[in-house]
């Protein structure tokens, strides 16, 4: 079983020749990205060459080749100051585990209701 989170990853197309350098150096990561996720959106938010990744019930665990990959690729785009030019959100099982990282996409948030 395992904990489990849902993951967004959007990135802009400013950012992905690094990101695809990333995955071609990870399989797993490609693997992850390209064919197991639960959705993919080409061109996200009609821009040209921005993708959004969801994963809706995923093991987002440090220890994973796949994860770190992605988290490197996230801490790069920090490092270099590109924070409007991708978000990474990450809800796990326990109300308080919450992730976020980058600010671009402002359609991308967590958004927690109680219905009835």
């Amino acid at each position: 079983m395992g904990y489990r989170s849902q993951v967004v990853l959007a990135v802009g197309p400013e950012l992905m020749p690094q990101f695809m350098s990333t995955m071609a150096k990870s399989p797993e990561a490609m693997r992850m990205c390209f064919s197991d996720h639960d959705e993919l959106i080409k061109d996200y938010e009609g821009e040209e060459g921005a993708m959004l990744f969801m994963w809706g019930h995923i093991k987002w665990y440090d220890s994973f080749e796949e994860v770190q990959a992605i988290e490197d690729f996230l801490d790069w785009a920090e490092g270099e100051d590109h924070h409007e030019k991708f978000k990474f959100l990450r809800i796990g099982e326990e109300l308080d585990d919450n992730d976020q990282r980058g600010w671009g996409f402002d359609d991308v948030f967590v958004s927690r209701t109680v219905t009835f």
